[in-house]
């Protein structure tokens, strides 16, 4: 099971590295737009897959219950919320 996981986060990093924000070795998404893209899977729902990926350290969060992570956006001058896809275990994953 953990192999359908890592080809989903691995087709989802991918595309988003060509098409989305990338930021200090993060992929950026809003967890909104990630979730439909997830649910098109429907092995799991998209909430599971994203506590998944958090457990084994495939994003970075804020705290213990939220998946998503603050960082500044320098055109509107505020903090959002994004889930930060770790660019480096995009890698390693494309290897195996």
């Amino acid at each position: 099971m953990l192999e359908v996981y890592a080809k989903e986060f691995v087709g989802i990093g991918s595309f988003l590295r060509k098409n989305g924000k990338v930021y200090k070795g993060y992929i950026l998404i809003e967890k909104k737009v990630l979730e439909g893209m997830l649910d098109k899977n429907k092995y799991d729902t998209s909430g599971n897959k994203l506590k998944i990926w958090k457990a084994l350290k495939w994003i970075d969060t804020e705290a213990d219950r939220r998946l998503t992570k603050r960082v500044y956006d320098g055109e509107s001058k505020t903090y959002k919320p994004y889930v930060k896809l770790d660019i480096t275990v995009l890698e390693q994953l494309e290897k195996l």
